[in-house]
């Protein structure tokens, strides 16, 4: 398969516009700009609509350039793959508040509207109806916070998409150490006075600190381990990690990427749901456990619409990270889930 660079020259980055955009909050954007890309041609059915588009929804300071990467593309985009780009139509977006689509750094800083992933949703749903023409997606993929947009997806839109693919990702709501852990990766700048209110020249001395005390639950106790096992890695590991981490993001994005999760709760309305569901679930993820049961609970109340596949990390020790090395393992399972929509 063709590496991430190859991938990006040959999609290219497009903008969709959406004039006065309104939020949850009642607050308005003038003009919100979503950025995006599309591999793959469209195909038609007699009706003249497209029925092999899929929307790829991305984390949590990220964004649609991790999905031309090649744990991805390796194992989903080829000849006889999940979303074979000789089949499939992919989309992929920016979310509000990350890489170029609308965000807090583009000059509003603390100022910019407050969105929760309603609005993520409506801003992806006006960019794929309206702007693209699709009536119906084939699926909506997501990982982590993008799994968890992928349920938003299913009780917002019910009749926008045949499946969903929430990867990681559960329709509770962060609460628990998942809640706390957000804290974490807020209240360091808060309390910084060189964040000033969101008014810095340069980046806040507490950005690191606060994308240590989030990202170290991000992988697990095994991985940890492995990478620092003396004292003296013990103690840079993280900081080397935050620091490469920082250089490429905004605090002010970080904390409304963050904050976005806040009203989440999908579990609440699952009953809405009319989409098939591929719930991937990884053993040993400790910022989505299994052992709390939650994805059993959400099968229960969707009953035959939905499946679970459980992978364990074992050979990797990552965590909720490990996603990026045990993709292959479950992607068969992908590719047969979807060709079972018909």
């Amino acid at each position: 398969m063709a590496d991430r660079d190859t991938f990006a020259v040959n999609s290219g980055e497009k903008f969709h516009l959406i004039n006065n955009f309104q939020f949850e909050s009642g607050q308005t954007l003038a003009l919100a700009r979503i950025n995006h890309t599309t591999l793959g041609e469209p195909q038609l059915d007699s009706n003249g609509l497209i029925q092999n588009a899929v929307l790829l929804i991305h984390g949590t300071a990220s964004s649609w350039q991790i999905y031309t990467e090649g744990w991805w593309a390796n194992s989903m985009y080829g000849p006889g793959q999940p979303l074979d780009l000789g089949q499939t139509f992919v989309i992929i977006s920016d979310n509000i508040g990350a890489g170029g689509s609308s965000k807090p750094s583009d000059g509003l800083r603390m100022n910019f509207p407050s969105y929760q992933h309603e609005d993520v949703v409506r801003a992806q749903h006006d960019l794929v109806t309206n702007h693209l023409g699709i009536n119906q997606l084939r699926a909506v993929i997501g990982s982590s916070l993008g799994g968890r947009l992928a349920w938003q997806w299913a009780i917002q839109y019910p009749q926008a998409a045949k499946s969903i693919i929430p990867m990681v990702a559960s329709p509770f709501p962060l609460a628990g150490r998942r809640g706390m852990q957000d804290y974490l990766g807020i209240e360091p700048l808060l309390i910084d006075p060189s964040w000033d209110g969101g008014n810095y020249l340069e980046p806040p001395r507490n950005f690191p600190l606060a994308i240590m005390t989030y990202w170290i639950f991000m992988s697990g106790v095994n991985h940890l381990w492995r990478a620092a096992p003396t004292r003296e890695l013990a103690l840079r590991h993280l900081p080397r990690l935050a620091k490469k981490i920082a250089a490429k993001l905004d605090a002010n994005d970080w904390i409304y990427q963050l904050r976005a999760n806040d009203t989440f709760n999908a579990a609440l309305s699952l009953e809405k749901i009319e989409a098939q569901v591929l719930a991937v679930a990884i053993d040993g993820d400790e910022m989505v456990p299994v052992e709390l049961g939650q994805l059993d609970e959400a099968r229960c109340i969707l009953a035959e619409k939905m499946e679970i596949v459980e992978i364990s990390d074992s050979g990797t020790g990552k965590g909720h990270t490990s996603l990026q090395h045990v993709l292959q393992t479950c992607a068969p399972k992908i590719g047969e889930f979807l060709k079972s929509l018909g």
